[in-house]
């Protein structure tokens, strides 16, 4: 983040030169995200700010069927919750058991919650909802990373083809051995980890367990071995 408080002025700035060409890069989107996200975090009035981008985009788009879009855009995002609400992030510790759902919802929530960067190393990933909350993620951004197993990727109901044709990077242990962590890194400020398999069996028979920490000794660790790992592993060709 910025070292010094973001300027609702800046951010309208940057807004207006989205609005010049009518378009938003990746590359301006990332960067608006994680600005508004400094903003936020230092206290910027999120709704005095969307009326300004608002009133932005009524004065670029002045037609009367164009005003007739915006207008109705603004009125119904105030109905939508903002993303702090929608998306908890752990600020402390949290434990997660399964069977139950409580687990899978806490990893949906935790990629849901990432802004720049996701760093997924598990034996498999089979579970559907997982899976689209990975692509979603993708598809908004966020750079995403696979490390799996190799031997799972045969396993029916095995995701991992998926998402690397949805052009995720993904990289496979290719030894006689298993690559069995279940942990991921979110913006190398979050970890999950935990006995948790991203299946539909550990949601509903397995006694599981799953952790979320901020702690930064604890995310310098895993985001380390992550970065081995990643430079180690072979590239899935598909």
């Amino acid at each position: 983040m910025p070292g010094r408080p973001i300027a609702a002025t800046d951010l309208l700035e940057q807004f207006r030169q989205a609005f010049a060409d009518v378009t938003l890069s990746p590359t301006e989107a990332r960067r608006l995200r994680d600005r508004l996200a400094a903003f936020t975090q230092h206290g910027g009035d999120v709704g005095r700010l969307r009326q300004a981008v608002f009133n932005l985009a009524k004065e670029r788009f002045n037609t009367f069927k164009d005003k007739a879009v915006v207008e109705w855009l603004e009125a119904a995002s105030v109905l939508l919750p903002t993303p702090s609400a929608a998306l908890p992030v752990a600020e402390q510790t949290q434990v997660y058991f399964s069977p139950g759902e409580e687990c899978v919802t806490a990893i949906q929530q935790f990629i849901a919650a990432a802004h720049r960067t996701l760093d997924v190393c598990v034996f498999t990933v089979a579970d559907d909802r997982l899976t689209s909350a990975l692509l979603a993620a993708h598809h908004r951004g966020v750079r995403v990373r696979l490390l799996t197993d190799n031997d799972k990727l045969f396993d029916r109901g095995s995701d991992v083809r998926q998402l690397h044709g949805a052009g995720m990077a993904v990289r496979t242990d290719c030894t006689e051995n298993h690559m069995h962590h279940k942990f991921a890194v979110a913006d190398h400020r979050l970890v999950l980890t935990g006995s948790y398999n991203w299946t539909r069996s550990a949601a509903r028979y397995n006694l599981e367990n799953l952790l979320i920490t901020p702690e930064l000794a604890v995310v310098t660790r895993f985001a380390a071995e992550f970065a081995r790992l990643w430079d180690t592993l072979a590239e899935f060709k598909g």
